[in-house]
């Protein structure tokens, strides 16, 4: 993906906020991202290396870039609402925009996840404003004060999740992280973090803070106690992928923790181990990869989510 700096932007940013136009902001994704493509999905192709597996596209322009990512936003939603995380008007997903990265795009408030288009997504300012350029629908006001945190706090992560999953809010009673018992709790090894307080419905800015500080510099997936999940990453294909992975966790781990008694005690993988798991199977290009089979499934049996 190009950096921020590409041209040919017909978004007008006048109404943002004047820091959205600082030198020196972050682009909205990292222009590296296929540096070390192959080494990150390990993946076998012919002798002569002809065979490649598709990586991230990358384009000449930022209205190209923001046209694809906006239909990998739309497609997330669709993919939740198959996975059931879809509970009334909870739940939201939001994407910092490839042009200016003090603005985030995001679902509006009470259109269900089958039904979100890409033309329904809404571009939200710095101050919680719906801007023109985007769906001109009312956004919910807990998603803004919790995206809008973490995108300040965390310019390297572009895209966040947060939904009330049935196995999210199960294993949130506890505010503690899941275990590294089976393989694919090891794409959260030392990257999930935990808000161990309850602070109701998120109305405030202070609170968003919070829950933004809870996530660290460094950790993309968070358990809120009490509450539920939330999950980022560099592109929404990622975040996307981890929310998935992390509901499954959770549920994997309230099984494990049901049938543990004299004889069936949990073994747990070693610290190194788990580290070589998280490096190879949950850095970010291997959770884009993850995430194709499930844009490419809703795409082809919803193609309305593109309009």
């Amino acid at each position: 993906m190009p950096p921020a700096t590409v041209t040919d932007d017909p978004i007008d940013h006048s109404q943002a906020d004047s820091r959205a136009e600082r030198p020196g902001a972050p682009p909205s994704v990292q222009a590296n991202l296929t540096s070390s493509w192959r080494q990150d999905v390990h993946f076998l192709g012919d002798r002569a290396g002809k065979v490649e597996l598709r990586s991230p596209p990358k384009f000449s322009n930022i209205s190209d870039t923001r046209a694809h990512l906006k239909q990998h936003l739309a497609a997330a939603f669709r993919v939740f609402a198959r996975q059931g995380f879809d509970e009334g008007v909870a739940g939201h997903i939001s994407l910092r925009d490839p042009g200016n990265p003090s603005l985030f795009w995001i679902n509006s408030l009470s259109r269900h996840f089958s039904q979100i288009r890409v033309n329904d997504l809404v571009l939200v300012s710095e101050a919680g404003e719906v801007l023109p350029d985007g769906a001109q629908s009312p956004i919910n006001g807990p998603a803004f004060a919790i995206h809008s945190a973490i995108h300040r706090a965390r310019p390297d992560l572009n895209a966040a999740c947060h939904a009330h999953s049935v196995y999210g809010k199960a294993f949130s009673c506890f505010g503690r992280p899941i275990e590294m018992i089976y393989q694919d709790a090891l794409r959260f090894y030392n990257d999930l973090a935990v808000y161990q307080r309850y602070g109701g419905t998120v109305l405030t800015v202070e609170e968003g803070d919070r829950i933004a500080a809870a996530l660290g510099p460094t950790c993309r997936s968070l358990i809120l106690q009490n509450h539920g999940m939330i999950t980022c990453g560099r592109t929404v294909d990622e975040a996307a992928f981890l929310f998935i992975a992390l509901d499954r966790c959770c549920h994997a781990q309230l099984l494990a923790n049901a049938a543990v008694c004299p004889g069936f005690e949990k073994r747990y993988i070693s610290d190194e181990q788990a580290e070589f798991g998280h490096r190879r199977s949950g850095n970010a290009n291997k959770m884009w990869l993850a995430f194709q089979p499930y844009y490419d499934q809703v795409v082809k049996e919803e193609p309305d989510l593109l309009l």
